[in-house]
Order: C-alpha cells, then structure tokens, then sequence
C-alpha cells in the first residue's frame, strides 16, 4: 500500500475530454468514468492513469495523441490552481510554487530547476508512470512546463532543447511543435531556458500579479493530498475514488491498493478498521458534501450506490447521529 500514488483530475480531464470530442468517443471510453474527471481535484490512483494512458493511444490509434490535443490546451483554465500559480510576480516565482506544490498534484512527482552555467533545466520525473506510459506522460509535463515560460516570457519564447523519456517515430513533428532539438530516452523530461529568463526585469508580466482567490472548500481539495505511508488517507482516498463505480467493495478497493483481499482486511485490522466501517465513514464525508451543496437525499442516496433511501438514512445516522433530513435541516439552520 506504500506504493499508491495519486494525480489530480485536473492533470488528465483536458485531455481527456478534448479527445472524446475530437474522436466522437461515447462516455467512458478509457478506463477512468467521466465523473472522476468532473471536478478537477478529484484524486485518481496512478494505476488508474497508467490504464488511461494505454487506452488513450489504443481507442484512437495514435501514438502522438498527447501532443495533438495537449497542444490546445492552456494552464490558464486550470481554476483555483492557475490562480495560485500565475499570481507569482515573474517566472521564478511561478517555477518555485510549483517545484514545492507539485506534491499537491502529484504525490510521487517532483520537479527541479538547476542551473548549469547560463542555462537552466526545469525537471519532471514520475517514477511511479509505467516505462510504457514514460513518453506520453513527459510529452504531458513539457507541453505544460512550456507554456508556463511561455505565460511570462510571452509567446515567442523557445526553449534551448527539450529532453524527454521514451522515443516516437515521428521525432520531426515533436521537434517542429517545441522548435528545438529534442533529446529522447532520457531519465525524465527537462525544458531548458536562458537563466536571464529568471529575472524579473524579463517578465511580460511584471505589474500583473493577480490575487489569490480559493474558497474554503478549493482549499479542503488541494489540502486532501496523502503522504506516502499514509495507509489511513490512502484508503479514505482509494474508496473516495471507487464510489464513482457504485458502491464500493471489498475486491476493487483491494485491487487498486495492490493487496488481495485478504492480505487487505488484514492490515485493515492492523490499523483497527474493518471494511464496512471505513467505508461507511467516507461514504459519510461525501453525503456530507453533497447534501451541504443541496443535492436531494434520494440523489445522494442514489449517488453512493445504495438500493433503498432507508439503508442510507441507517449508515449516515450511525455515523453522524442525526438522519439526512435532521442534518439539512441542521445546515438551514446554521445559514
């Protein structure tokens, strides 16, 4: 269990939504259900990812799929997180938040700049992607680090070379997109810049800060990030993320933390939790959030996979010792 990794939603749903649509694929054609992705700091177990990487390059038959749509997007539209990260005065600052936060969006991830002599090199590395999915996840992570420089630097700005894991066949169409020499099979992805670039007098953007703007409940979300060995936060989050297949049970939650059942149920009761009593208490935390924001009971209900209202109305009163209706009732009373 000291190897589950998550990512943000908010790293793949672009992607993910902009080749359905360019492909005319029906709902949940790549192993991760569309409602995962509906909120961008949903966390998603790297496994998860990996599957989704192969299914993207499977139902579309394209091995350069992430560059061809990764391409539109921009780290603008990211909400809160483009908030936070775009309110640094230059491109240091920007650089800087995310070499520190990135354990926020990715656990497992990290990224480094050095500088040798004039050039700086930005790294990613992943070392929990499968060797299979090292290039499409580094062409991921260069096509975003580009267009942060590019955010303050300004569009025209060209990278001095870009380094990136694994290799393509079409070489020439990822060489013409970064308008560099490209460096393949590394051991992760490095975009390298001028270190002049680093100054603020250099920024496009100096004068422009923007402020930050995250609501409590932005904040819950980018806070909910487990530390590895966390095995407690990494349950809550595993069937956190299951609920969206119907309510959970005992074979997926076990098979996405990489344990047979038994060998699950036994470090369940090595921690002092058994399966129906975890589960019942995130199902809790998420009726909470739900029902807080105005979605019926029945819905709720409905949402967590029960078959009947009443065996939701028992699991939420036995953990928050009133009924459904009693806590929004409750909650009208508090506005």
């Amino acid at each position: 269990m000291d190897k589950v990794r998550f990512i943000r939603a908010l790293g793949l749903r672009n992607i993910h939504f902009k080749v359905m649509q360019t492909y005319r694929l029906p709902e949940n054609s790549f192993g991760i259900a569309d409602s995962v992705l509906a909120n961008p700091m949903t966390l998603i177990p790297l496994s998860e990812a990996n599957f989704w990487y192969q299914q993207l390059e499977a139902k579309t038959g394209n091995p350069d799929i992430i560059l061809d749509v990764a391409a539109d997007i921009r780290p603008e539209n990211l909400g809160a997180m483009a908030r936070w990260l775009f309110s640094g005065i230059d491109l240091a600052s920007a650089i800087r938040r995310l070499n520190y936060g990135i354990s926020s969006l990715q656990s497992g991830a990290y990224l480094t700049a050095s500088q040798s002599g004039p050039i700086i090199k930005w790294a990613y590395q992943n070392p929990f992607i499968s060797p299979e999915n090292k290039a499409h996840d580094g062409v991921r992570a260069a096509i975003f680090m580009l267009k942060v420089i590019r955010h303050y630097a300004g569009e025209d700005f060209i990278p001095m070379r870009v380094m990136l894991p694994g290799t393509r066949e079409n070489r020439t169409k990822y060489s013409d997109y970064f308008a560099c020499d490209i460096g393949w099979n590394h051991s992760k992805t490095e975009v390298w810049f001028s270190s002049d670039l680093r100054l603020a007098t250099k920024s496009k953007l100096v004068g422009r800060k923007q402020q930050l703007a995250m609501s409590f409940s932005e904040l819950d979300e980018f806070l909910n990030m487990p530390e590895a060995g966390d095995e407690i936060k990494v349950i809550y989050e595993i069937l956190n993320y299951s609920c969206h297949y119907g309510f959970p049970t005992l074979e997926r939650v076990s098979s996405l933390v990489g344990l047979s059942t038994q060998q699950f149920q036994r470090r369940l009761h090595a921690i002092g939790m058994n399966f129906s009593n975890i589960t019942a208490y995130v199902l809790s935390n998420i009726a909470v959030g739900l029902l807080d924001k105005g979605v019926s009971i029945e819905e709720v209900s409905q949402r967590l996979g029960y078959q009947n209202v009443a065996s939701f109305n028992r699991m939420f009163k036995k953990q928050r010792a009133l009924t459904p209706k009693q806590f929004v009732q409750r909650l009208e009373e508090l506005r």
